[in-house]
């Protein structure tokens, strides 16, 4: 377990920590995992890492990554709605307390299982994410939090994370996706965290045999594209990110090419 301390920088920032703080409640004993901006925030505070403290970005939701099961079940649906919040489809809001014009929002998104990118439950519809298999099966980052608020009072809650690794698969493949800017931030500031942090990291995105299928396979695949992407110049710099020429040759030391992989395989004897 992570204990980290944190003080939020804006009214955007306390709704996202407020929505959080609901979740741990309504999702306690449960098995998930803080996904999204939030994510990425835990881990650096949980993993401090100089070079990437400057893209710590605000986020006003709060994401959660469940299994299938979970959300036919709706065991967390039925615990949100106790807590106040109302649904539409996958996402959940509630006004603020404090404020008539602010909303908290919980986001519930499950494993994709082939190309969807929405899956029908229990006759909801939900937001459906690759990588997230991999998230789930991994053991999670505990962190406890104790967040002040731009107001002055304090929320602690625990949450579980996903591991650095499972997290860079994730913005990976988020970024393959939907090629957002927010996406290669995120990887940027995990890259960062994994070379600072390796020895205390498990780290299978460099193992041979742990690249030849799944989520990870997929992640490497996205992320030396990017890396190929980057080294050609055709991604321009940016000043929440590490440049394009470190992000690549931390993405070379941290990563393999499952190709180069196959290709040995194949080698004759």
């Amino acid at each position: 377990m992570f204990d980290i301390v944190v003080s939020s920088t804006s009214n955007a920032s306390d709704l996202g920590y407020r929505a959080l703080a609901d979740l741990a409640t309504a999702a306690e004993g449960l098995d998930y995992r803080v996904v999204g901006g939030h994510m990425v925030q835990l881990l650096l505070l949980a993993y401090p890492t100089p070079e990437a403290q400057k893209s710590v970005r605000a986020t006003s939701d709060a994401d959660a990554g469940i299994e299938r099961p979970l959300a036919i079940g709706q065991d967390i649906h039925h615990r949100l709605l106790e807590l106040g919040y109302t649904p539409q489809g996958n996402r959940y809001e509630k006004k603020a307390a404090d404020s008539s014009a602010d909303s908290l929002a919980v986001d519930l998104l499950v494993p994709r299982t082939s190309t969807e990118k929405t899956a029908i439950l229990g006759d909801r519809a939900f937001d459906a994410i690759p990588g997230l298999n991999l998230a789930m099966a991994a053991e999670p980052t505990m962190i406890a939090a104790n967040v002040r608020l731009t107001r002055g009072d304090y929320l602690t809650f625990a949450v579980p994370v996903p591991n650095p690794e499972s997290a860079l698969v994730l913005k990976a493949l988020a970024w393959k996706s939907r090629n957002a800017p927010k996406d290669l931030t995120d990887i940027s500031s995990l890259l960062e965290l994994a070379y600072l942090h390796s020895e205390s990291l498990v780290w299978k995105l460099n193992h041979p045999d742990h690249i030849r299928k799944g989520d990870r396979r997929d992640a490497a695949h996205a992320l030396i594209m990017l890396k190929t992407l980057l080294t050609e110049q055709r991604i321009p710099p940016a000043p929440s990110r590490s440049e394009p020429a470190r992000m690549a040759s931390l993405i070379h030391r941290l990563v393999l090419n499952p190709q180069d992989v196959l290709a040995k395989t194949d080698l004759p004897n």
